[in-house]
């Protein structure tokens, strides 16, 4: 069945540009036309009295496998304790870790299912999903083939999954991080074969170096897995410029990077993408400006994760992007769509043009504008390779 929805303002996040009034053609799970006028044939119209229309948003950095928050340690961090401090009293990842391994699959898999049931409802139409809190090789491989599974369920967004086993260093590997390191990398290709398309790690001061994520990394691409990597976040380690030397699809965070770093990721095509939450939370703004200055492709993630970040929310997201990190609404909202599709590789989504996915969001709202006013503008209606999510 074709659906035409008309009368809408368009964001197109591609070449078209921002339609004033506008219509798209949908036939069956992909955008057969869009446009202003009416197009050739005969389908089902609907009038969207205005609203603006964009592409599905695309979160491009979650991690959403872990059965509770740890909002004790938020309050202490609000209260000034620092992310060290909290990790080297047992909190952060490892006390996660504890949590996530006490859980049985079937408890984990109905948590994960329910929590991603919420991101549509903001926006987000595609979720980029990482492993990285149990760091045994059956628990990681356990976290991948869930998310594999619920990929596609009804309900829930389209997910992209990354094996993050180099996440932190386990308790039972304590002192040994270069061999844990290497332990991670040998689950690679068994990772790709249970349903990962990514390979992760977190390259930073206090977690893994340089060298070490390159193994991780490099074990990774030989099965297959595309790398990609938390940069520079805490401080200019060095993972940015790997991640450039690799060719990684993201390099992400990037709070502490240079103008020449910039430099180095634009000319390897590597995609930045940014999480204003994190950035917030920590006080540091990545340095947009020369990120854009070099051409770097900007995507944009909510960090979703239990102990900084509860955001489930895109047009959060999006808001938060122009309020704090300065970006402007154009700018906010193509890195949540075509940025965040180009974070993921993938080129059939992000965009609001004829053969690309039925991905779709009216909002409540008859500008783009609202992103910069209302703080995460509400989703009114979302459509999911042309059929409408029940929000």
């Amino acid at each position: 069945m074709k659906l035409l929805l008309t009368n809408a303002r368009i964001f197109t996040a591609g070449p078209a540009g921002t339609l004033a009034r506008g219509s798209v053609l949908l036939d069956g799970d992909r955008i057969a036309w869009v446009g202003e006028g009416t197009p050739p044939g005969e389908a089902d119209a609907e009038d969207l009295h205005g609203a603006l229309l964009t592409p599905g948003l695309v979160d491009a950095h979650t991690h959403p496998v872990y059965v509770r928050p740890r909002l004790e340690e938020v309050a202490r961090r609000s209260a000034g304790a620092g992310y060290a401090e909290i990790a080297q009293a047992g909190g952060g990842i490892t006390a996660t870790v504890a949590a996530t391994r006490q859980a049985t699959r079937e408890e984990l898999a109905s948590i994960v299912r329910e929590r991603l049931r919420a991101w549509p409802a903001g926006g987000a139409t595609t979720v980029e999903v990482k492993t990285g809190y149990d760091l045994t090789q059956a628990g990681e491989l356990a976290a991948v083939e869930l998310l594999r599974d619920l990929d596609g369920a009804a309900g829930l967004p389209r997910l992209g999954v990354t094996l993050l086993a180099a996440h932190a260093t386990p308790p039972e590997w304590s002192r040994r991080r270069a061999e844990y390191a290497e332990a991670a990398a040998g689950w690679s290709a068994a990772a790709a074969a249970a349903g990962a398309e990514f390979c992760d790690v977190f390259c930073d001061e206090g977690y893994f170096s340089v060298e070490e994520s390159r193994t991780v990394l490099a074990a990774g691409a030989a099965a297959g897995l595309k790398p990609r990597i938390h940069a520079d976040e805490l401080a200019r380690t060095g993972g940015s410029r790997l991640a450039a030397e690799l060719h990684a699809v993201s390099a992400d965070h990037l709070l502490r990077i240079t103008a020449e770093d910039a430099d180095s990721l634009a000319a390897a095509g590597v995609v930045a993408t940014l999480a204003p939450a994190t950035a917030l939370s920590l006080g540091v703004r990545p340095p947009v400006a020369e990120l854009q200055r070099a051409g770097c492709t900007i995507a944009l993630g909510s960090d979703h994760n239990p102990g900084t970040s509860g955001i489930t929310s895109m047009a959060l997201v999006v808001s938060l992007a122009i309020a704090g990190l300065g970006l402007s609404v154009d700018d906010a909202l193509a890195a949540a769509t075509a940025g965040g599709a180009a974070s993921l590789g993938r080129t059939d989504r992000g965009r609001l043009e004829p053969g690309l996915l039925a991905d779709l969001v009216a909002w409540e709202a008859d500008h783009e504008g609202a992103f910069g006013w209302a703080y995460g503008p509400r989703a009114g209606r979302v459509w999911l390779g042309g059929e409408e999510l029940q929000l």
